[in-house]
């Protein structure tokens, strides 16, 4: 054998381990960051997939301004029921769509999806607004409820970071001839009233409040009948988890100490509320990129625990809306 041979053959094996070692980087730095928030980049080097579907869940004039080439245009207003301008008066808003018997409505998302032509086999990009906004993670949430195989968020206010990339947006509209969407909800997911009273004293269930401080203490009532929050509850503040100027999620290794630091432990059932449900949808996406599995949802949260009689608050600040003469 020559020596041209052997060098050649040498050659060989260092690009092979050369590759090898490439892949081990690109796979540990792919670990140390979100795997359901992904950066612009992320999403770019996606775009040839062919089942990748990207969702605007911007109002229609924004779509029509200028959005992520190839995106369908979701409002995330679609989503949930309509809000409500005084939950003490007007009842719960912005509630994920429930049957009669207080489940979730399956058959309306089927509907909703299959009209617009979203597939199960698509693999879902969601942006819009930065995530804990209606019309930012709240879809990308909703469909992890219905068991959507492939779902992730376009991190940060998605079309600014999409330019901030030096990436182009489009003015041209696009719909997708109908489908025939089929849920795969766990119907479990989602917590009523009856649930969180039920569950107040049981030792495996953490309630987290992803409320302001001010929420949490009683101060800020938001047109709520009474402020506070559930007994035993653990603030975990929604800002906590953005960066203030870009919006986006702070890494996952500053999320996995602010979790640790508060006691938050994976082998219990964690409870999110807020105020409507929004908020929690960021807090979502970040417990499950995390490794937690039992984390439920109490979507009519504090539009309904703060406005009733029957419902017992802890209340620091001890602060009731003035009654009207």
């Amino acid at each position: 054998m020559s020596h041209l041979s052997l060098g050649f053959r040498g050659l060989a094996f260092l690009m092979l381990l050369a590759n090898g070692l490439l892949g081990l980087a690109r796979a540990a730095e792919k670990q140390e960051g979100w795997s359901t928030l992904i950066t612009a980049q992320e999403l770019n080097t996606r775009r040839e997939r062919p089942n990748l579907l990207i969702i605007d869940a911007r109002s229609p004039a924004e779509y029509a301004a200028g959005h992520l080439p190839g995106a369908i245009n979701l409002p995330g207003s679609q989503w949930r029921t309509a809000p409500t301008k005084n939950p003490a008066k007007d009842g719960v808003g912005q509630r994920i769509f429930r049957k009669e018997d207080g489940t979730l409505d399956a058959g309306r998302y089927e509907a909703f999806l299959s009209q617009a032509g979203v597939r199960n086999e698509h693999e879902i990009v969601v942006y819009g607004n930065h995530a804990g906004k209606a019309d930012g993670s709240v879809p990308a949430a909703i469909l992890l409820k219905l068991g959507h195989a492939k779902v992730a968020f376009l991190d940060g206010i998605g079309i600014d970071a999409w330019k901030a990339a030096g990436y182009a947006v489009s003015t041209e509209a696009r719909t997708l001839p109908a489908s025939q969407y089929k849920s795969a909800a766990d119907p479990k997911k989602l917590w009523s009233l009856e649930d969180v009273k039920q569950n107040l004293q049981k030792e495996d269930v953490v309630f987290l409040d992803s409320r302001t401080p001010e929420e949490y203490a009683g101060t800020s009532l938001r047109d709520n009948k009474r402020g506070g929050h559930i007994p035993g509850a653990v603030l975990l503040n929604s800002e906590d988890f953005l960066d203030p100027k870009s919006k986006a999620t702070i890494s996952p290794e500053e999320a996995k100490k602010k979790l640790q630091a508060l006691n938050i432990p994976k082998d219990k059932k964690i409870v999110i509320y807020c105020q409507s449900g929004t908020r929690c949808s960021h807090k979502e996406l970040i417990l499950k990129d995390l490794g937690y599995q039992n984390v439920f949802l109490y979507d009519a949260s504090w539009q309904e625990w703060g406005n009733r009689d029957d419902t017992p608050i802890e209340a620091p600040a001890k602060v009731e809306a003035p009654k009207k003469p």
